[in-house]
């Protein structure tokens, strides 16, 4: 009989980084199954150790942002400090830190991780200081994943949901709104509107002008995993968070690996902290059964929680 073959691809868990849990499960399951094990974040320096892990290269932070060098590509991550509405902030300092590394390496595509940038300036600062450098570069930006198809303006767009939830008047946001769409029309009728303009304070506007791909941290890991592939053959898949509870679903990684999962109809479980919740509710998840973690859980505490699943799972290996 062929050995089951296991998917861990989950979420950082407690203090532990994602390719760090996710080995530890690996190693408890290994006795009962071959395991893939693929690191997951949604951005900033986690999504640069996902990708660093992915990639076999090394997350580099000898600068102020980070950046990671694949196979195909430079990987550039920058945070920006929260300033809440401030209409006097720009993404020049993510431009200046793009086209520096960008310039380093010149020969490759272009990846930026926009999950870190809180100015509301449209990518204005972006590409005053690195347009040149992307255009032809850039293959995509990684965004939160509720901002894939967040417009740039209207009601429903950036400028209007954070100006009203900052507390600005009517008029203020009317303003902002007006001025973000005289901006995005520099670069084409019905930009303004286009999904995913909005994303990263409407730094996705550069992205969708230079017709760039909008990710999100789970699916761009999926993407360099090349995991529909792995999924496909995947006897179990197994994610984690540090949390899973009825309201948050465990988060965006969770629901990442389940929604896989389920579109190659194959069983997923989750291992978290918190209380058990039942099988029926975590069905509702996209989940086959929740594992409970102890509170602040270590490696050796993944592992041996992995063991009791893997003997669950595959009592006959």
């Amino acid at each position: 009989m062929n050995r089951p073959r296991v998917l861990v691809a989950c979420d950082r868990i407690g203090t532990l980084s994602s390719a760090a849990a996710g080995t530890a499960i690996g190693r408890g399951l290994a006795e009962y199954a071959d395991v893939a094990v693929v690191p997951l974040a949604i951005g900033g320096l986690e999504l640069g150790e996902a990708v660093a892990a992915l990639s076999g290269t090394p997350l580099r932070t000898d600068g102020p942002g980070w950046w990671v060098e694949t196979a195909s590509e430079v990987v550039i991550g920058w945070t920006q400090e929260a300033r809440g509405w401030d209409p006097t902030a720009t993404t020049e300092d993510l431009g200046r830190w793009v086209a520096a590394v960008s310039a380093a390496h010149p020969a490759v595509a272009v990846s930026l991780d926009l999950t870190g940038i809180t100015a509301i300036d449209g990518g204005a600062g972006l590409w005053a200081q690195a347009g040149d450098v992307l255009v032809g570069r850039l293959s995509a930006a990684i965004v939160a994943p509720d901002e894939l198809t967040l417009p740039a303006t209207g009601l429903q767009g950036v400028v209007a949901t954070r100006g009203y939830a900052a507390g600005r008047t009517v008029a203020e946001v009317l303003a902002a709104d007006t001025a973000m769409q005289r901006h995005a029309d520099q670069w084409g009728a019905g930009l303004a509107t286009a999904a995913g303009g909005g994303a990263s304070g409407g730094a996705g506007l550069v992205v969708r002008h230079l017709e760039g791909r909008l990710l999100s941290g789970p699916q761009y890991c999926h993407f360099l995993a090349r995991l529909d592939a792995t999924v496909a053959v995947a006897d179990l898949v197994v994610t984690g968070c540090t949390a899973l509870s009825a309201l948050d679903r465990g988060g965006p990684v969770v629901a990442a690996v389940a929604e896989w999962a389920d579109q190659a109809q194959k069983p997923c479980v989750a291992l978290a902290t918190g209380p058990e919740l039942s099988r029926r509710e975590v069905r509702t998840f996209g989940l086959e059964a929740m594992h409970p973690l102890p509170a602040d859980p270590d490696a050796a505490a993944l592992t041996a929680a992995a063991v009791r699943l893997g003997r669950s799972w595959f009592p006959w290996s």
